[in-house]
C-alpha cells in the first residue's frame, strides 16, 4: 500500500549542506484538534509497501500515538501530495534521557493528491549541527530495533 514513490522520497539519508524534503506526521489531540510534527528522512523510514517507521521527540504527538494508535503521514513529491494512513503497532521509548520514542506503524492506506501541477515540498537545509542536535545516528539504531534497517 505505500506507493513507490514514496519509498523513494523517505529513502537515503540527508546530506550536510543539501535542502531536505520535510514529512507531516498528524495525530489529534485529546481535544479534537490536530497537531503536526515535523520530521526528517533521519527520523523515518519504510519496510516493504505495508510498514513505516519513525523517530519522534514531540511529547505531544507521542501521547496522541499512545492514545489513538493512528496518524497520518503528509508525504509531497514533485506532482503529487501522498497522505499515509498509519496504526501504531508498537512504540518503543527511549532509554537515554532524550525523551524520544521509535513507533512502528502498520501502513493501512495511501491517497495521492495529484493534480498535474508541479509542486516543491517544504525543506529545511541539512548540517553537521542539525545531524548532532536530532541524533540522526542515534535515530537511525533506535529504529532498527523495531526491524527497520
Amino acid at each position: 500500500m505505500l506507493p513507490p514513490e514514496v519509498r523513494g522520497l523517505l529513502a537515503g539519508e540527508p546530506g550536510d549542506d543539501a535542502w531536505e524534503p520535510i514529512a507531516h506526521l498528524l495525530t489529534t489531540d485529546d481535544d479534537g484538534y490536530p497537531r503536526v510534527c515535523l520530521l526528517s528522512r533521519a527520523e523515518l523510514a519504510t519496510a516493504g509497501t505495508d510498514a513505516a517507521g519513525c523517530v519522534v521527540r514531540a511529547r505531544h504527538t507521542i501521547a496522541n500515538l499512545r492514545r489513538d494508535g493512528q496518524a497520518l503521514l503528509v508525504v509531497t513529491g514533485e506532482q503529487a501530495a501522498h497522505y499515509i494512513r498509519l496504526r501504531v503497532r508498537t512504540i518503543l521509548g527511549s532509554e537515554d534521557g532524550t525523551g524520544r520514542a521509535a513507533i512502528a506503524f502498520d501502513v493501512t492506506g495511501a491517497q495521492a493528491d495529484a493534480l498535474g501541477v508541479p509542486l516543491r515540498p517544504m525543506t529545511f537545509r541539512a548540517s553537521s549541527a542539525i545531524r548532532d542536535l536530532e541524533q540522526w545516528d542515534g535515530n537511525r539504531e533506535f529504529l532498527e530495533r523495531l526491524g527497520f534497517g
